[in-house]
């Protein structure tokens, strides 16, 4: 099967204003409630087409935002915040509308712009809303899912509980979540079709033309900014945050507060896919040694890994490199023939049992293909049941109603109808469109290749800012876009010391996890708080107090 069949059949697999008044970058402090616009009910009449040929008239586009006012409890301390949501026209560097960008936006009332972070936050497909982000992980209200419990094999569930998030991204960051041309409500503006924008570098290009946009018109020009994408995210994502540092100011509007403005601050990158050339699920024919540490993790779930003993999580996945990089990928590199000599050894058996120990598949399976594609080990792992590829953890009966990956796909939709009259005060006459068809018709092509990466994009930003502060984060169980293979193709073009990858119990989707939670908080907290890369932090922070004041 080709790599873009490959790809298409898993379409459903790769899922990528008003700031707050702070005593110090990102924190929710508020000193009083300041004056704010009254709320705003919006009601769109406009059919935004998402097809492949979608597309809208200019004079159909309102660009008048929802806003609704809240307050909740944040760190022991009430914070006032404002939901809005609307479209944006967004146009290239020649001024030509290009589309009608669909974003949501949580923004805190009422501090110095200069001072309060903006993050933009987008999944991947190619084709997917930011629906899952935006209901599952950071937003100010949730969808508890609790990952990896299924609550009914029966049916997909309509509902989950919908509740305040405790550790909602908003304690450090005002929120955007994106819609790319061809899902939720985003649509190409005529003479332009959605697939006009469906492909991997006019993608990268529309997504950083929304944020310079966004940008001008909500004068945060001097804000930091930063970047998050998940899944096919980890491909736009380093596209976008290139495009920006390249772009720098030169179409930023003046900034009203005179503040000397800021081009990126910070990149995450959740679950992401760095490389389609080195992922075997993607292209049949490279190493799989990227997923056995996702396969033993997988195994040690099921309590069928007695490699891992005592060892903590994380000694045991860093057993799993060593074992993987040492003693499993040069074998699965040898020919055919020589494989098969080699397994027939000594230590060839070895070799397969201990590989039993840790990917709990039997000796024979192993002897047989000692290479085995993340399609097959699923199938393998437990018998009787599907597991999930975004989060190996989860499991149903075979020939179940519904795929594991597919739980959470009714809820997440309607409750994000739901949500947004009642809380964002925002209403639609169009359908939102979680998960299009966009990888269909997709143009994968990006620096002369068809298997498209963003490795030299992060090298190409880093370039240009080598102060700009990344994050990767992955699920132990992801079975989608496995940890160690990111971590490999890092440590290909030598940026792993420059780009940290962290772990967390979970899948693709790790915030879905509650278990992972705090930990992810974490990380985000220490990420958000961090001085630029290579820098002083006591010289950051002077520097910060000195402007501030």
């Amino acid at each position: 099967m080709s790599l873009r069949s490959v790809t298409a059949s898993l379409a459903l697999c790769l899922l990528a204003s008003s700031p707050g008044l702070a005593a110090s970058p990102g924190t929710a402090t508020q000193a009083k409630a300041p004056a704010v616009e009254p709320d705003r009910v919006v009601n769109d009449p406009t059919l935004y087409n998402t097809g492949p040929d979608g597309q809208v008239n200019l004079a159909q586009v309102n660009e008048t935002s929802s806003l609704k006012h809240h307050s909740m409890a944040i760190d022991g301390k009430l914070v006032r915040f404002t939901a809005g949501a609307g479209h944006l026209v967004v146009s290239g560097a020649d001024g030509k509308p290009e589309a009608a960008f669909f974003y949501t936006a949580y923004t805190m009332d009422g501090a110095p712009k200069n001072t309060r972070p903006v993050t933009f936050l987008w999944n991947g497909g190619p084709g997917s809303a930011s629906i899952w982000l935006h209901m599952g992980s950071w937003a100010p209200k949730r969808l508890k899912s609790d990952a990896p419990n299924i609550i009914s094999y029966g049916t997909q569930p309509e509902s989950f509980p919908l509740v305040d998030n405790e550790i909602t991204l908003l304690k450090q960051s005002d929120l955007v979540f994106v819609d790319p041309p061809g899902t939720g409500y985003t649509a190409a503006i005529a003479p332009h079709k959605n697939r006009d924008f469906w492909g991997v570098d006019v993608d990268g290009q529309v997504v950083a033309d929304f944020i310079t946009r966004y940008i001008n018109q909500a004068n945060r020009q001097s804000s930091p900014k930063y970047l998050y994408g998940e899944s096919y995210g980890g491909i736009r994502t380093p596209i976008v945050a290139k495009l920006l540092e390249r772009q720098g100011t030169s179409r930023y509007a003046p900034d009203p507060t005179g503040k000397p403005p800021v081009i990126l601050t910070g990149v995450i990158l959740n679950s992401p896919i760095l490389d389609y050339a080195t992922n075997c699920e993607m292209v049949g024919d490279v190493s799989c040694a990227g997923y056995l540490p996702s396969y033993a993790m997988m195994a040690n779930f099921f309590n069928k890994s007695p490699a891992r003993g005592s060892q903590t999580i994380e000694q045991y996945l860093e057993s799993l490199r060593q074992f993987t990089s040492v003693r499993y990928a040069p074998v699965e590199a040898l020919t055919p023939a020589a494989r098969k000599t080699f397994l027939d050894t000594q230590k060839g058996w070895v070799l397969l049992n201990d590989m039993v120990a840790r990917a709990a598949l039997d000796t024979l399976t192993w002897y047989k293909s000692i290479k085995q594609s993340p399609g097959d080990y699923r199938d393998s792992l437990m018998p009787g049941f599907e597991l999930g590829r975004y989060d190996g953890r989860m499991k149903v009966p075979a020939g179940n109603s519904y795929a594991p990956d597919d739980y959470i796909n009714v809820a997440f939709l309607n409750q994000f109808k739901q949500l947004m009259p009642y809380y964002v005060n925002y209403r639609s006459a169009s359908s939102y469109e979680s998960l299009g068809n966009a990888i269909y018709y997709w143009d994968w092509n990006h620096n002369g290749t068809t298997d498209p990466n963003s490795l030299a994009d992060i090298q190409v930003a880093l370039s240009y800012d080598p102060g700009l502060k990344w994050l990767v984060m992955h699920g132990y169980e992801d079975n989608a876009t496995p940890g160690y293979q990111t971590e490999l193709d890092l440590i290909g073009v030598d940026l792993a010391g420059r780009v940290p990858v962290k772990w967390f119990e979970g899948g693709h989707m790790t915030y879905n996890t509650e278990a992972s939670r705090p930990a992810l908080e974490a990380v985000i907290s220490d990420f958000y708080a961090a001085p630029p890369f290579g820098s002083d932090a006591a010289t950051t922070e002077v520097a910060r107090q000195a402007d501030a004041n």
